[in-house]
């Protein structure tokens, strides 16, 4: 793929974009503005968050459907066999 000098502007320009958007849902403008210190392009680079527990949100932490799914049969199965019991 052919990568101009355009392709490189508009990448810059959506990552700066996400970055303002989050930065804005979590703190609003106040929190932009500090990030920023006047010049968006402080954000081109680098993350904005943190990795720690409460910020960071994987796939890999919350319990599959289908585990979900087999978790709720197996306590209907207990329930099940100590009513019989």
């Amino acid at each position: 793929m052919l990568r101009n000098r355009t392709f490189y502007y508009l990448q810059r320009r959506r990552t700066i974009s996400k970055k303002i958007q989050l930065l804005k849902r979590i703190g609003g403008l106040e929190n932009v503005i500090a990030w920023t210190r006047g010049q968006p392009g402080r954000l081109f680079k680098g993350k904005i968050h943190c990795s720690c527990w409460m910020c960071r949100k994987k796939s890999s932490d919350q319990i599959s459907h289908r585990d979900a799914k087999r978790n709720v049969s197996a306590a209907w199965q207990i329930l099940d066999w100590k009513q019989q019991n």
